[in-house]
């Protein structure tokens, strides 16, 4: 943020100090401590979630593979039920 040529014209010194005053309480000037304490808690954040991801994945992917095996043996089931109709002469149960 530029510092408003009025206010150096005008007020000199104490003008840019007010601004700098300003700009602190406003939270737009910051202290290089608090920028790096604030940059450590957002990669904090970052590898938290990274971490969760990761066992998301895994979790999806365990999950994916109980659907499949369990499809597969719906299938097989399906197919039994529909031959067991077949062989009591029941046509309307097949698709």
């Amino acid at each position: 943020m530029e510092i408003p040529p009025a206010l150096l014209g005008t007020g000199g010194p104490v003008g840019v100090l007010l601004f700098v005053v300003g700009l602190v309480l406003t939270g737009r000037l910051i202290a290089r401590s608090v920028h790096e304490d604030r940059i450590k808690d957002k990669d904090d954040q970052i590898a938290n979630l990274r971490q969760t991801l990761t066992v998301r994945d895994e979790q999806v992917r365990v999950r994916d593979e109980q659907t499949t095996k369990l499809l597969a043996q719906s299938d097989l089931t399906v197919q039994l039920l529909q031959s067991l109709a077949r062989e009591a002469g029941r046509h309307d149960l097949e698709t």
